[in-house]
């Protein structure tokens, strides 16, 4: 016999919506004025995404002439980010 508790519920409110709303207006702006950015500079027509963390090879690949403290970078931007002790 096991014992199960009912599921929590998280009850979802207006000012919640609202203020979600606001946050993906901010990131839309934000997003769009970097591809303008990187349109204007001549970037490419680049998504605006650092397609270098997506590469399939070791280190993060993508520059050839990549420096050793790349990858230190790399690995405290990626600890920032999960909040992990570096």
């Amino acid at each position: 016999m096991s014992l199960r508790r009912p599921p929590t519920r998280v009850e979802l409110k207006a000012d919640d919506i609202i203020e979600y709303e606001e946050i993906m207006r901010e990131r839309e702006i934000a997003a769009a004025d970097a591809a303008a950015k990187a349109g204007a500079s001549g970037g490419g027509g680049g998504s605006g995404v650092n397609d270098s963390a997506f590469s399939s090879k070791p280190g993060g690949g993508g520059a050839t002439g990549a420096t050793p403290s790349t990858g230190a970078k790399r690995k405290a931007t990626i600890a920032e980010r999960i909040g992990a002790p570096r």
